[in-house]
């Protein structure tokens, strides 16, 4: 089909009302081997759990893609607009169980309303998932068909919808007649990454448009600079504040005629706005959107139903600070040309209209947030976030050193989160695993519920809760109401927004087990007089609002991540306004939200105000939470800052710096009430503070904080090396719990094993009880990676206030960037992390075979550090530049890359051998290192790919040789014949895989080498120096082919040996003993030529790799041994 005629059948079926006749058409062209198979189903053949929401459903055909793959094409009518925007799980549950009674995995699905005659619908893709589940009795992986993971993925179509994101996305499966469709394209073109990179692209573009013409716009800056606004703050507010309208007019809220009811309102609104503003030649911004923003949104009418004169239609008062100015509007000079709302410039792809209205009239917004299992392929509020964090890359990410996190794993930090919390604060009322099916499958087992509490349990129809969950479940959600929640880091609002999902989904299942009196009484504190006169959305509504007035807290240096923060939880309160009239008013949330810096409080040995100021501070703090005055807003919030600023401005004299937050004064009745706040979570910022080298991981702080951080007790633990920011906030929200409290944040991997990092590792071990650690390494495929555009390995880390000191926690490791339930855990303790590295506490990332293996290495043996010292090498490129020379005639001088393993290269990519003036570097360096020359070393590379199979590679550093700071060294105390013993040891599979454990980075470092296990002084340790004399031969005369296979062996049974040293009654019961079949291994000296030399050799290869020699069938069958086994398959 040609692009044309594709975009005419795709505009056709999706900017129209549904009609079943040409979503049919549209159907046959999409799957071009489209099978007419129709059935249809209404009345008693609907399955009754869903007949109060489904009128009818027809199956229209079916399609089998390339692969096998059978996929049904269904036509769904639903009852009512409402359900088809807000019964999602139940539209969702009922296409799968038609694909479960019909033995399909896919759907296409139409749906949509006759009440409103299809004008909006949905057209979807469903697809059921498999859970892969290990079955420990036999050790595999097995695939587990379930009813709760399938996923929907849906495009908003209809008569008031755009469909340039379907036509985008659809059109070339449309265009491809030659080929079917796969099930994998079919879902692909329901992408919505690509939705949100394009979204993000384009809302950038007008970010910087219209921040670039307010910087050149003297006027505009004239005022935002007597306001004392910054331009980057407006400029975000300004789009932000306009998604929101296009939220609004969404919902029908925007243009309402002065006596219909809410919802009836004019779905463009803001563009007709600007359509009036262009005829009668007005400026849209001055004398349209500001009245709308400033005054019709922000100031209470005293007319009964909202009708605002100016526009002659109703606008809703909707209080709560989006609208509120933050200048003189009305008399401010501020013009936006109208080109930038609107014009007929091309963009890249070709679509006419650059301006602001043009670029939001391509997309389909959607009020409602997408849950990980549906999706609606549109703009949502958790996009918008994702947008605002990644636009700091034009402006503040290299200050901030912000990232975003990805919906799924928002989702699954906050399910963890409450099961840790509801675990700690029930106290064995109700068994954890029944925790986590109420909070992690519960809303799916909601309708059925419901039904069976109205109508009593049948063979049928049973309770799907567990009993524990339901006796229980007046206490449980006392516990959920009462939960305090903060994010120190809230940046655009992920995690806050995410819990107060949760917690509603949470509350909404316990509803039907709620007892009379108990439930009673909670819908008397919601303001409610009689049950049986509250609508779900009217429950909803002040569910969350109660959850965000007593539960929810954020704190943010960035002013404009506190703008985008509260908007979402505005609008998540406004999604479930329904059937409200009046509105109600959103909440203040100036001191629930708050800008500040969340690392500098006031000092520990300071004052907090006394009972009476704190108590009077906290009532007038919750009077304004519901004041919709604006005068008196004003007056109220005048007068807490005045109290708040004047304490600070005593504490920062008495401190000696800024402070312009701390938590214990602005949320004083979280510590009151409850001595702290039961979760802390977040994704905090991670970067070295003030790095004066490689500055784009580098975050500013001014010296006086600078100094704080490094001398305040308070923040011991986060101290090592350069101080990163993240540790600081670990630090900080370790100490905001209360004793129940659950630590849950996602960070650097660094903390795993990093030695900047040893403290805070020892600091949570000692001093809390951690609960387990999801791991993500480092990988190249940036649709791998949990931090998309940021190749660094991650972590998220939980622990827990209660219980003290750990006992033991899992470690997951993860190659993917979600969650897989299905991978292993594997669990360590205390004294395992003791036991590997009793130093820098590192936690290796491993699995249940890798921790038994290292648990056998490192039982009661020495270390590197034990003997001696990892040294980097003594000549600094940078500072000692002057004494490097070209010459042959000066000192050799050595850099990481020509060391190999057992081999000094004189030619590699990044250079040759360098050459030092010894004489003058002498006499200015004096120091302990200075001397090390003068003596044989081994040498490693400083830096190796931290993917590579081989990290360690070292060899024989001749004295008189002197070495890089690229270089790292090991002087063994009795020289080089311990030199060759160690090297042997650390140039092995064994040595290289425990690094491979234990290190988190491609840095080779020494406090890394220093913990590697070492035997010193074996027993036959002269066949250790001959061996490495074989070797290091034939690595040097490798120009020889036939002496490869001879090196491979000799290499291999060094291996074999350093097997041989750490698992010595494995290795003798399994009759693969080496040593002792060595025989009498010929020594090679400096005194023969190399032919003698190589002729030993080869005497002694063919002696030993005889097919029925003992000690080529031990290194052949060596794998047969369980502990080399796991190391040589964790090598590949």
């Amino acid at each position: 089909m040609d692009k044309k005629t594709a975009q005419d059948l795709i505009e056709k079926t999706f900017n129209n009302a549904f009609s079943e006749e040409q979503f049919t058409v549209f159907a046959k062209n999409l799957l071009n081997d489209f099978e007419d198979k129709y059935n249809h189903y209404s009345g008693n053949l609907i399955w009754d759990d869903y007949k109060e929401h489904i009128n009818s459903y027809k199956r229209i055909g079916k399609y089998i893609d390339p692969e096998g793959e059978a996929l049904d094409v269904l036509v769904v009518e639903v009852k009512s607009v409402t359900k088809l925007e807000r019964a999602r799980t139940v539209l969702r549950n009922f296409v799968i169980k038609h694909l479960s009674k019909f033995e399909k995995d896919y759907a296409l699905v139409a749906f949509y309303s006759k009440e409103d005659t299809g004008a909006d619908w949905r057209f979807s893709f469903i697809k059921l998932e498999y859970r892969s589940e290990l079955d420990e009795a036999k050790g595999k992986v097995k695939l587990k068909k379930e009813f709760t993971p399938a996923k929907r993925y849906s495009f908003l179509v209809g008569k008031y919808e755009k469909a340039h994101t379907a036509k985008n996305q659809l059109l070339p499966l449309l265009q491809n007649i030659a080929n079917n469709p796969t099930i994998e394209e079919l879902e692909a073109a329901f992408s919505i990454e690509k939705v949100t990179d394009e979204f993000f692209n384009q809302y950038k573009d007008l970010y910087i448009k219209l921040y670039e013409h307010f910087e050149n716009d003297s006027p505009i800056k004239a005022e935002l600079d007597k306001a004392g606004i910054d331009n980057a703050r407006f400029t975000k507010k300004l789009l932000g504040q306009i998604v929101f309208l296009y939220f609004l007019q969404k919902k029908g809220w925007l243009g309402v005629a002065q006596n219909e009811r809410w919802g009836t309102g004019k779905k463009r609104f803001v563009q007709e706005l600007y359509e009036q503003a262009h005829n009668k030649k007005l400026n849209f911004f001055k004398d349209k959107l500001q009245y709308l923003f400033y005054e019709a949104l922000a100031k209470e009418r005293d007319n009964e139903n909202s009708y605002y004169k100016r526009f002659d239609c109703r606008i809703p008062f909707l209080n709560g600070g989006l609208f509120e100015a933050d200048y003189d509007w009305l008399n401010a000079n501020i013009t936006i040309p109208s080109a930038l709302f609107r014009n007929e410039e091309k963009n890249k792809s070709g679509d006419v209209g650059t301006g602001v209205l043009d670029v939001f009239d391509r997309y389909n917004f959607t009020i409602k947030e997408d849950e990980p299992l549906d999706k609606e392929v549109a703009v949502d509020p958790e996009m918008l976030g994702k947008v605002f964090e990644n636009m700091l890359d034009i402006t503040e990410r290299k200050s901030k050193g912000a990232f975003y996190t990805p919906r799924e794993i928002v989702h699954y930090m906050c399910q963890e989160s409450l099961i840790h919390y509801l675990d700690n604060s029930l106290e064995g009322n109700v068994k954890k695993e029944n925790l986590e099916t109420f909070i992690r499958e519960g809303h799916f087992a909601l309708e059925n519920d419901e039904r069976v509490a109205t109508k009593g349990e049948t063979k049928t129809y049973q309770y799907q809760l567990p009993e524990s969950i339901r006796q229980n479940a007046d206490l449980i959600d006392q516990k959920l109401s009462d939960i305090k929640i903060c994010d120190p880091a809230i940046g655009s609002g992920a995690f806050p927004v995410g819990l107060l999902h949760e917690l509603v989904n949470a509350m909404l299942v316990l509803k039907p087990h709620l007892s009379y009196n108990y439930l009673t009484e909670k819908l008397k504190s919601f303001g409610f007089e009689h049950r049986e006169s509250v609508s779900d959305s009217r429950y909803i509504y002040r569910l969350k609002r109660h959850i965000i007035q007593e539960s929810i807290y954020g704190v943010d240096i960035d002013a404009s991540a506190i703008d985008i923060a509260r908007l979402r939880l505005w609008l998540s309160l406004v999604v479930d306004e329904d059937d409200l009239d009046p509105i109600e008013t959103l909440p203040n949330l100036d001191y629930k939200i708050v800008c500040g810096n969340s690392l500098i409080g006031i000092p520990e040995n300071g004052t907090i105000l006394d009972g009476n100021a704190q108590k009077l501070l906290e009532e007038l703090k919750e009077k304004f939470y519901n004041e919709t005055n604006e005068e008196e807003k004003k007056k109220q919030r005048h007068t807490i800052n005045q109290k708040i600023q004047e304490f600070l401005k005593s504490s920062s004299e008495w401190a000696g710096y800024k402070i312009d937050f701390d938590f214990k004064l602005f949320f004083s009745e979280v510590w009151r009430t409850k001595g702290g706040f039961d979760i802390v979570i977040g994704n905090p910022p991670y970067g070295l503070l003030n790095k004066k080298q490689n500055q784009n991981f580098s975050i500013t702080v001014n010296s006086a904080h600078l100094d704080y951080f490094k001398a305040a007790q308070k923040y011991e633990s986060a101290k090592g090396g350069i101080i990163n920011i993240f540790r600081l906030f670990i630090t900080q929200s370790g100490d905001l719990l209360n004793n129940n409290g659950v630590f849950s944040e996602i960070f650097p991997l660094a903390y795993t094993g990093d030695v900047t990092s040893k403290n805070i590792r020892e600091h949570n071990l000692k001093n809390f009880k951690l609960i387990g650690i999801e791991a993500f390494p480092e990988r190249d495929d940036e649709n791998k990676r949990v931090f998309r555009h940021a190749k660094m390995s991650v972590a998220i880390l939980f622990f827990t206030a209660k219980g003290q000191e750990t006992n033991r926690f899992y470690l997951r490791t993860h190659s993917d960037k979600f969650i897989n339930e299905s991978n292993e855990k594997v669990f360590l303790t205390k004294n395992d992390i003791i036991n590997l590295d009793p130093i820098y506490y590192t936690i290796p990332v491993l699995s249940e075979d890798d921790l038994k293996v290292l648990r056998k290495i490192y039982s009661n043996q020495e270390r590197i550090l034990d003997l001696t010292n990892c040294y980097t090498g003594e000549i600094d490129l940078s500072l000692d530049k002057k004494y490097l020379r070209e010459s042959e005639n000066y000192s050799t001088l050595l850099k990481g890359a020509i060391i190999g393993r057992y081999e000094i290269r004189t030619k590699m990519s990044q250079g040759e051998i360098m050459f030092l003036d010894s004489d003058e570097y002498l006499k200015n360096n004096f120091g302990p290192r200075s001397t090390h020359y003068l003596q044989d070393r081994i040498g490693m590379q400083g830096i190796t790919g931290v993917n590579e199979k081989i990290r360690l590679k070292m060899a024989l550093i001749p004295k008189g040789i002197f070495l890089a700071n690229s270089v790292n060294y090991i002087l063994m105390p009795e020289g080089l014949k311990q030199n060759k013993v160690a090297l042997l040891q650390l140039n092995s599979e064994l040595h290289n895989y425990v690094f491979k454990l234990t290190s988190t980075n491609s840095n080779v470092n020494g406090y890394e080498v220093n913990n590697l296990p070492i035997i010193p002084n074996p027993n036959l340790s002269e066949i250790f120096c001959y061996l490495v004399d074989y070797i290091l031969l034939l690595t040097k005369s490798l120009k020889k082919e036939n002496l490869r296979i001879q090196l491979s062996f000799f290499d291999s049974l060094a291996s074999a040996i350093t097997y041989e040293l750490y698992f010595p009654e494995e290795i003798k019961s399994a009759g693969k003993e080496v040593l002792k079949h060595l025989g009498d291994l010929q020594p090679i000296n400096y005194e023969m030529s190399e032919e003698e030399k190589l002729a030993i050799i080869q005497s002694e290869f063919e002696r030993l790799y005889d097919p029925n020699h003992p000690v080529r069938f031990a290194i052949e069958t060596l794998d047969s041994v369980e502990e080399v086994r796991i190391i040589k398959e964790a090598l590949k």
